[in-house]
């Protein structure tokens, strides 16, 4: 693995990532690479690029909006990455079957992204919101705008806990480990180059897999400020239109305004990562992230954490070593010589 003399990173040199199967994505201020090792040990990179909404308009640049804008294109490329992961660990299909069964994948993998976005909806925004009506109002036709705040506290305890018992749930089973284990090797491997230490992958080793801005950490925070917006924005509902929404209506204007709870909550957990070091208070916003990430990362050793290097190197535009093949941005499969052996 090459190595780079390293230097304290600038503020805007930060970086940030997301673990795919058997790999990293990386996403840098140049680019955004995805890095996986194959099943024959070789590691292979690719960029990945999209048209982000920041090139789309000035608006999206502006806080709050460049929240939003954030999450959007990191959904966007974490699923690409994802994608090309998931296509590069089906070691038993050969180069044809790969080639022929590209549109009933794609096919497919809608189908699962849609039921589960479907199901999400049900289980994380509709069902605590209509448990909670049934607890706190029961059959009373009687509307009170104060007591939405306890409606929205019980409904986000609902979900937090229904959040907690999957991670749990998800975590026993053994490829779930190993994504944890990525997960730890970007978080190492980030704190390492952060702090400009070298040689990279074997000082990552010795790095907490813990970090205050990680998307777990930024889930969290959502999960946390739709309690406190959506308490507000439902009691102004009841107070200026007389009427008690049903479960169903306020998911459906609940939805349109995730992006603007995201945006501010981005702006918030922004903040708090500037001011980290000085502030109780932006300790005190990051803990329960970081709390969280016990369940969603595992220490990472020297295997992963090179995978997640080559990533880093590659989404900087540095070379990452002869031990990497880096794939054009179109490629989709693996190189000729693994199709051969797989």
């Amino acid at each position: 693995m090459k190595d780079y003399p390293a230097k304290n990173a600038p503020e805007e040199s930060k970086t940030g990532g997301q673990a795919v199967i058997e790999g990293v994505m990386m996403r840098s201020p140049i680019s955004t690479a995805v890095a996986v090792r194959t099943s024959t040990g070789k590691i292979i990179a690719r960029k990945l690029e999209i048209k982000e909404l920041k090139q789309r308009g000035s608006i999206w640049q502006k806080p709050v909006f460049r929240g939003a804008a954030t999450l959007i294109d990191t959904l966007r490329l974490g699923m690409k990455a994802l994608n090309w992961s998931a296509l590069i660990a089906e070691e038993h299909s050969t180069k044809d079957k790969k080639k022929s069964g590209k549109a009933n994948s794609g096919f497919a993998s809608f189908l699962t992204t849609a039921f589960a976005f479907i199901l999400a909806i049900v289980l994380f925004a509709w069902l605590p919101l209509q448990c909670s009506k049934w607890i706190l109002e029961g059959d009373s036709s009687t509307v009170h705008a104060t007591q939405q705040f306890g409606i929205h506290m019980l409904a986000g305890l609902f979900r937090i806990i229904a959040f907690l018992l999957y991670l749990g749930a998800i975590s026993f089973m053994p490829e779930i480990r190993r994504l944890f284990r990525y997960h730890g090797a970007e978080h190492q491997t980030i704190h390492a180059w952060e702090k400009g230490l070298s040689p990279l992958a074997e000082k990552a080793v010795e790095q907490s897999p813990l970090h205050q801005r990680c998307g777990t950490s930024f889930l969290l925070l959502v999960m946390l400020g739709t309690i406190l917006f959506y308490g507000i924005f439902d009691s102004l509902v009841i107070l200026l239109t007389g009427h008690n929404p049903s479960a169903f209506t306020r998911v459906l204007y609940h939805l349109p305004l995730i992006p603007l709870v995201m945006g501010l909550s981005y702006e918030l957990l922004k903040l708090a990562d500037k001011h980290l070091e000085t502030s109780a208070i932006a300790k005190a916003v990051t803990a329960p992230g970081l709390l969280l990430q016990r369940l969603t990362t595992r220490k990472a050793g020297i295997e992963e954490i090179e995978v997640a290097v080559a990533s880093l190197y590659v989404s900087l535009g540095k070379n990452p070593g002869p031990d990497v093949e880096i794939l054009d941005q179109e490629a989709e499969c693996l190189p000729e010589e693994d199709n051969e052996n797989v």
